[in-house]
């Protein structure tokens, strides 16, 4: 490998180290500054700094007295070492008190470590996006799951595509599908979309209603919302409202969601680097936030009508246990399904849904 890549590769890694934020974003980023890496150079560069990112504490491991550039281009020259003596969280990638906050962590850590594919949701009929696709000159396939779902071959410029400019996809991971899914709105319906973000769930949601009926969504940083706005324009859904204060709980809704804030840790597939940012200090902060959120959310629900609870995490800490301390206060609901998606089981990222019925 020629050794100027090596020497962007621990230059930018350097920076990821520096920054807790996905590593995807430095990296576009990086890429749009520095246009002279095209063509089979990139996808070398790429495939280094991503391999080297995913093996983080293995490299470490082996290689202790290296410097990054040191350790890197051994990475280059001889790919992951032999780590079968280094202790568990060394070989799964993760921290080391870590392990303890995750049921079936031999089966769940290992898969985390595993290269995502790209998920596209179809928004309309999905044959007819496939073909629009094929005309764009992308290779795609339908996703087994969820009925939306289409899989892309390799990494695309999607942007730039006719399908994205007519509103025909979006980016969404196929384990978020199946929750949108699995929660089961109806056209005509009314519902919450209480930590609405950037909108994926609320639009999702919009096409399962055929766009017929009513989504309020809310979120406490309203620079989302506003993306959230030009998505479903982009999108042709018009039954969705944003709010950017509160109100009192005097409206209520069939379906109230909660996609909490969460450590993010069953996406550590798609941002690898943001498993060495998190502490067990923050998990706990994040599971008594979760709580708090969904107490004040369950106070918009019909009576007789659903709840739903959503992680994109694998810790029992912000999942189960928020539900259980939930429903020992609010006796009146009642969990109707409960599930976990990860990439050992699903194929997909990690998430967590708990449906609730309030009595």
């Amino acid at each position: 490998m020629k050794e100027d890549l090596v020497k962007a590769a621990a230059y930018l890694l350097e920076k990821i180290e520096r920054r807790p934020a996905p590593a995807g974003e430095m990296i576009n980023t990086y890429l749009a500054t520095h246009k002279y890496l095209k063509g089979d150079e990139k996808k070398e560069f790429l495939s280094l700094v991503w391999g080297v990112i995913r093996a983080k504490a293995r490299l470490m491991w082996a290689w202790p007295d290296a410097s990054w550039q040191e350790r890197i281009e051994k990475f280059a020259t001889v790919g992951i070492p032999d780590v079968s003596g280094a202790p568990k969280y060394i070989q799964w990638e993760v921290p080391e008190w870590f392990l303890d906050h995750v049921p079936e962590a031999e089966k769940e850590l290992p898969a985390l470590m595993e290269t995502p594919p790209i998920i596209l949701r179809a928004i309309g009929d999905r044959e007819e996006v496939l073909k629009a696709l094929a005309d764009d000159g992308l290779q795609a396939e339908p996703c087994e799951k969820s009925p939306f779902g289409i899989r892309l071959a390799e990494y695309a410029n999607l942007k730039n595509t006719k399908a994205w400019k007519q509103g025909l996809i979006e980016v969404q991971d196929e384990g978020a599908q199946l929750v949108a899914l699995d929660i089961g709105v109806k056209p005509k319906q009314s519902v919450f979309d209480f930590c609405a973000g950037a909108g994926g769930k609320s639009l999702i949601f919009a096409q399962m209603m055929q766009n017929r009926g009513f989504i309020q969504a809310y979120d406490i940083t309203p620079k989302k919302l506003f993306e959230l706005v030009k998505r479903a324009t982009r999108a042709h859904i018009s039954i969705i409202k944003i709010v950017l204060k509160l109100e009192r709980p005097d409206k209520k809704f069939d379906h109230v969601v909660v996609d909490a804030p969460c450590s993010g840790c069953g996406t550590w597939r798609r941002s690898p680097n943001l498993r060495w940012n998190l502490t067990e200090k923050q998990l706990a902060h994040i599971a008594k936030v979760q709580g708090e959120i969904l107490e004040r959310a369950s106070a918009y629900v019909k009576n007789g009508h659903f709840l739903s609870y959503i992680t994109c995490s694998l810790t029992r800490d912000e999942n189960e246990e928020v539900v259980e301390k939930f429903l020992s206060a609010y006796p009146n609901f009642k969990v109707i399904k409960q599930k976990r998606y990860s990439p050992a089981r699903t194929g997909t990222d990690g998430f967590f849904l708990c449906v609730m019925q309030r009595g």
